[in-house]
């Protein structure tokens, strides 16, 4: 084992580098301290305003019945369109027979 003896002025000089080089490591860890927690901060605002798959899927659902709704009522509307002409033939073909003008 090799013991080095050091004057005092090389002693504090080492002690003096070792401390500044501690204070600049304290500096970078407060810093990346700082970012984890800015990070952290983020995602949690992300994940509360995240959309899961559970929730769209019940908005997929919510789309499909809305979609289905709307085929519906457009063939509600087709069939009706189409009785009504039904009935406007037969009534043109009715006011002659019962006096009344086309």
């Amino acid at each position: 084992m090799t013991v080095f003896l050091m004057t005092g002025t090389l002693w504090s000089t080492m002690s003096e580098e070792v401390m500044k080089t501690l204070k600049d490591h304290d500096k970078q860890l407060d810093a990346i301290a700082h970012a984890v927690v800015d990070h952290t901060e983020r995602l949690d605002r992300i994940e509360e305003n995240m959309v899961t798959k559970k929730d769209h899927q019940e908005v997929m659902n919510a789309l499909d019945k809305i979609i289905k709704l709307s085929e519906k009522k457009d063939q509600e509307l087709t069939f009706i369109g189409n009785r009504v002409r039904r009935v406007e033939d037969d009534v043109k073909q009715i006011k002659p027979l019962v006096g009344l003008a086309t």
